[in-house]
C-alpha cells in the first residue's frame, strides 16, 4: 500500500475435478471440486477517498456493470452498509466473463480484503468469510487461493497441500455459457454423471495429474468454439477440461514450448482468448 492506495491482483481459477454430488431445496446444486488457481489476473486499485465520499467503481472493459450490480459493489455494501463511503475502486479485467474462471467472484473477494486493509475496518477472518458465502458461492475461495477441495455450494473448503507448479493452456471462444442454463441442462440428463474429484485427490503430486482432471459439465457444454478447443488441445496431445460452467476450456503441458505452439494453432484458429498459464499456490497479491 502506497499513501492512501491499495493495488490487488487477484487470480482466476479453474476446476482440476468437479462432480456434481445433489441439489438442495432451494435449488443450488452441491459439488465436489479441487479448485485451483491461476497466473491470470484482473487488478483492482483501491483509493482511500474523504469520508463522505460516496463509493465509486470504474472498468477498462466496457459491457461490465459499474453499479450496485457489480459484486465489488456489493462488497463494498456488506462492510460499509447501504450508502458506502470512504473509497473508490478501478477494475482492470483480464479474466474473461462467462468462462467458469470465477472472474466476479475474485473481484468481490479482492474487494472485501482490500477495503478491510484500506479502511483499517475491524472485521475479523470469519467475519469476511461469512460476508463472501452471502455475496457468491465461489467467494470464500477466493480469499484463500491455492489448491483447495470445494464442498457444499462451493462455501465449504478444505485447503490441500499446494501442488508444484503446473505449465497450463487456457482458452475460450467468444461465447459465454450461461451458469443457470448449465445447470439446467444438467439436471435434464437422466444418465448419470461421471466423477472426478476422488481420482484427482489421489494424483495431485503425480507428473500426469492433467489426465485425471474432469468436470461434469463437460457433458452438456459444447458449441463450435469448444469443440475447436478441444481438438487443438487434443492434438497437441493434452487432456481438455471445461473450467466451472464453462466456456474456458484448460489442459495442462509438460513443457513451456508446446504450450506456446499449442497457444499459438488456437491463436491462428480465431480463438480470442489463448494463453500460457500456470497454477499458483495463493490467492490475492499485494495484501
Amino acid at each position: 500500500m502506497i499513501g492512501n492506495t491499495l493495488v490487488l491482483q487477484v487470480p482466476a481459477k479453474i476446476n482440476l475435478s468437479l462432480d456434481i454430488t445433489g441439489r438442495r431445496a432451494d435449488g443450488y446444486h452441491t459439488l465436489s471440486s479441487v479448485f485451483q488457481t491461476v497466473s491470470v489476473y484482473d487488478t483492482l486499485t483501491l483509493t482511500k477517498t474523504g469520508a463522505e465520499t460516496p463509493f465509486s467503481l470504474t472498468c477498462n472493459v466496457d459491457g461490465i456493470p459499474c453499479d450496485e450490480r457489480n459484486l465489488v459493489a456489493k462488497a463494498a455494501v456488506a462492510l460499509l452498509g447501504e450508502s458506502p463511503c470512504g473509497v473508490s475502486i478501478h477494475l482492470e479485467k483480464q479474466i474473461p466473463s462467462q468462462a467458469g474462471m470465477g472472474g466476479g467472484s475474485a473481484d468481490c473477494a479482492a474487494a472485501l480484503l482490500g477495503i478491510r486493509k484500506l479502511l483499517a475496518l475491524p472485521v475479523t477472518d470469519e467475519m469476511l468469510h461469512a460476508m463472501a458465502v452471502k455475496l457468491g458461492a465461489d467467494v470464500p475461495f477466493f480469499l484463500v487461493g491455492g489448491t483447495v477441495l470445494a464442498q457444499g455450494i462451493g462455501d465449504v473448503l478444505t485447503p490441500l497441500a499446494p501442488i508444484s507448479q503446473r505449465i497450463l493452456v487456457i482458452a475460450k471462444g467468444n461465447e459465454g455459457i450461461s451458469t443457470p442454463v448449465a445447470y439446467k441442462q444438467i439436471d435434464a440428463l437422466t444418465e448419470p454423471l461421471p466423477t472426478y474429484t476422488e481420482n484427482v485427490l489421489a494424483h495431485l503430486g503425480c507428473d500426469d495429474l492433467f489426465s485425471f482432471c474432469g468436470n461434469a459439465f463437460d457433458a452438456v457444454a459444447d458449441n463450435e468454439e469448444i469443440r475447436l478447443i478441444r481438438r487443438i488441445m487434443r492434438q497437441h496431445g493434452a487432456n481438455p477440461v471445461l473450467s466451472g460452467s464453462g466456456a474456458a476450456v484448460f489442459c495442462g503441458m509438460s513443457d513451456l514450448a508446446s504450450a506456446q505452439a499449442c497457444v499459438e494453432e488456437l491463436a491462428s484458429a480465431g480463438v480470442p482468448f489463448a494463453m500460457v498459464s500456470h497454477t499458483t499456490s495463493c490467492g490475492v497479491k499485494g495484501l
